[in-house]
This record gives structure tokens, C-alpha cells and sequence, in this order.
């Protein structure tokens, strides 16, 4: 099957009142921090390191670095081939943190541009930035209405520990089980980390809907490891991205569409997902509709 053409679903009809389980991705999905906010806190590092290249130009670079930055590196999963089975079924390959790959981002990005920046501080601003995001207006009534309708409910996110833990402080949201790409030391979209997920949430695979927001490291990975999927689709990820601006003189007043478009030639490639939403709201009636 060719990497580029969406896998075919052989798995029984999506059956909302199998699901005893309900794993929640972190960033994007529960707390404030997606595409938009990565975009202004690049614009902000670059500004406290009085660097001043073209925005969009060293943003795209910034981006492109993410997948060769990681621990698959340059063979691991993107837009172009999101559903590749080394990623998702290989070999565990060896593990670093989140901030390290951060800092490889910067370091390419700037090595590219010839710019004369720091990379640790540009990922330690993130770290902080994470550790310190607000969960979105509809996760806290989910969470307490899920749990309330019988569910067993975690949390699963691509994160270091540290700032992970500091935003689940903060936002005072409770869940059974935690765990992070750290805490596992494997990352989504790999089935590994989803079916320790299961393990500790006590829940089959097929009795698990995962939520979450990327096409990638959630639907795709979630759906190859026989968990059910719901892809949760902020209409702020598609309109914040012109909050830029306030940051740079950069014109990004096509950088949501083109980040949209993107989007969909991803959904393309991967399985679709059991549930789409636009707010998490919508998730209890679609599991718990008498409830």
C-alpha cells in the first residue's frame, strides 16, 4: 500500500456504548497551546534574541525541522507520509525529551537562516510557555461529565514531565491515569504508547476512544493500535494564527488557510476518525446519549 493513500478500515462499525475508556491528548486538544500559540511564541523568541529574519521563511523552516528533529529523524512521520509502519509498529527507537527536540528545531532553523541565536533558551521559553497553558473553556465540564457517565478517563500526550505536570497543577483537571512520551519513553503515533495506556487505564483498545487533535500522532496513531478515535477540530486553530501579526510584521494573512489545506491532505492519508468535533462538549452526548 502506498504511503500516500488512505489505509483501508477493516475494524467493526464505531459502537459508542463499547467505550469504558476515554484517553485525552494534552496540547491542543485539553490546554490553550496549538499551532497559533507555537507561532506567536516563535515570534516572541526570536524578538527577545533581537533576530529578524523573514517570519514566515524561518516559521516554515522551524516546522519542517520537527519530524528530522525527532527520534525517528529524518525516516519519521509527516505531512506528506503520516502513516508509515516503522513509525507506527518498528522498533522502539532510542528516546529523548520534547525540550531536545525543541532545541534541534531551533538549532536547524537557525543554522539555515545564519542566524546567530541560542536554541536552549529559545526551548526553554517553550518549556515554560507549556507548563504554564490554560485548559480550553469545554475541558473541564468534559472531563467532570465523562467521569460522571461511568468513564474512565487519562490523559496521553507527546510532553516531558515537567511541564506537563506543571499545566495539569495549574488547570486542576483529574484524571486515573497519566502518562507522557517521558514517562513511557516512546512517542505517539506509535502503538507501543497507547496500548501501556490502555494497559494502566484497564481498558481494551477497542473499549478506548482517544481525543485528540493531531491527524498524526492521534488519529493515525490511536486507530493502528485498535483504539477508536475522535479528532477534536478547533475553529481557533484555523482563525488565532492571525494573532501573529501583533508579533511581526510578517504578512500571515494566508498562513491559516494554508495551515487548513494542510490539514486535509493529511486526513487524506490517514484513517478517519470514529468522531469529529469542534468542541469536546460534543463527546458525551455521541458515548452517553440518555445519560
Amino acid at each position: 500500500m502506498s504511503e500516500s493513500t488512505r489505509p483501508p478500515d477493516n475494524r467493526p462499525p464505531f459502537e459508542p456504548h463499547i467505550i469504558k475508556g476515554v484517553l485525552f491528548d494534552a496540547y491542543g486538544t485539553l490546554f490553550e497551546y496549538g499551532n497559533p500559540q507555537f507561532r506567536i511564541a516563535t515570534a516572541s523568541i526570536l524578538a527577545e534574541q533581537a533576530l529578524e529574519p523573514d517570519f514566515e521563511e524561518f516559521h516554515k523552516s522551524w516546522v519542517e525541522a520537527y519530524s528530522p528533529s525527532g527520534v525517528w529523524g529524518t525516516d519519521g512521520a509527516n505531512r506528506a507520509t503520516p502513516y508509515r509502519d516503522h513509525v507506527l509498529n518498528g522498533p522502539l527507537p532510542l528516546w529523548h525529551s520534547q525540550w531536545e527536540i525543541w532545541r534541534r528545531q531551533f538549532s536547524s532553523a537557525l543554522e539555515q537562516h545564519n542566524l546567530d541565536g541560542d536554541p536552549d533558551r529559545a526551548a526553554d521559553e517553550l518549556r515554560r510557555r507549556l507548563g504554564e497553558s490554560d485548559p480550553y473553556p469545554d475541558a473541564h465540564d468534559t472531563v467532570e461529565r465523562l467521569a460522571a457517565d461511568g468513564l474512565t478517563i487519562g490523559l496521553l500526550s507527546n510532553a516531558d514531565e515537567d511541564f506537563l505536570q506543571r499545566a495539569i497543577s495549574r488547570t486542576r483537571l483529574r484524571f486515573s491515569v497519566i502518562q507522557s512520551s517521558e514517562s513511557l519513553r516512546v512517542y505517539k503515533p506509535h502503538r507501543a504508547v497507547f496500548l501501556a495506556a490502555c494497559d494502566l487505564l484497564h481498558c481494551e483498545p477497542n473499549e478506548t476512544l482517544y481525543v485528540g487533535d493531531s491527524p498524526i500522532a492521534d488519529v493515525g496513531g490511536a486507530h493502528n493500535a485498535g483504539l477508536r478515535t475522535a479528532w477534536i477540530r478547533r475553529p481557533s486553530e484555523r482563525s488565532d494564527v492571525r494573532r501573529t501579526s501583533q508579533l511581526t510584521t510578517s504578512d500571515d494573512s494566508d498562513a491559516a488557510q494554508r495551515a487548513e489545506q494542510s490539514t486535509t491532505d493529511m486526513l487524506s492519508r490517514i484513517p478517519e476518525p470514529d468522531i469529529i468535533v469542534e468542541t469536546l462538549l460534543d463527546i458525551s452526548p455521541v458515548l452517553r446519549p440518555h445519560s
